[in-house]
């Protein structure tokens, strides 16, 4: 499967050490997560083009078009940790960030997104706060 998506999910489950602590949702809770090929590095970091993905995560909920103001995750650059048929496994690592103060060392390491694939499309994502130990599950 090509790594290039926006799935689009209606709900998510969230975790914290194991342990649903929210949803679902009554009224669902619409999100999406993008992923896409880092061609021209990303912004904010200190990273080159042509190495590894771009993971973003937006808030669908409401009247909010993808290019204004519902960016849920802001865009954190990721490679590959492993793969195959029906699991693509994505993490952080450490790169520079932009601050207030100037570049400032940033650990990527504590995101990380596993993406699930059935029939050849993404049957959900999680993305992995590891550093809080907290899984949010995207339902489809």
């Amino acid at each position: 499967m090509e790594i290039d998506f926006f799935f689009e999910s209606s709900d998510h489950l969230r975790y914290e050490n194991g342990e649903i602590v929210a949803g679902p949702h009554p009224a669902g809770a619409s999100r999406a997560v993008k992923v896409e090929p880092n061609i021209n590095g990303c912004s904010g970091y200190n990273v080159n083009g042509g190495e590894g993905y771009i993971v973003t995560i937006y808030n669908m909920d409401g009247v909010l078009p993808i290019w204004q103001n519902n960016v849920q995750m802001s865009p954190k650059p990721m490679r590959v940790v492993s793969q195959s048929a029906d699991k693509i496994v994505l993490r952080g690592y450490p790169v520079q960030a932009m601050s207030p103060f100037g570049w400032v060392d940033f650990d990527g390491q504590d995101y990380g997104l596993t993406i699930y694939i059935k029939n050849e499309e993404v049957e959900k994502c999680v993305l992995h706060l590891h550093d809080r130990k907290v899984d949010i599950e995207y339902l489809r």
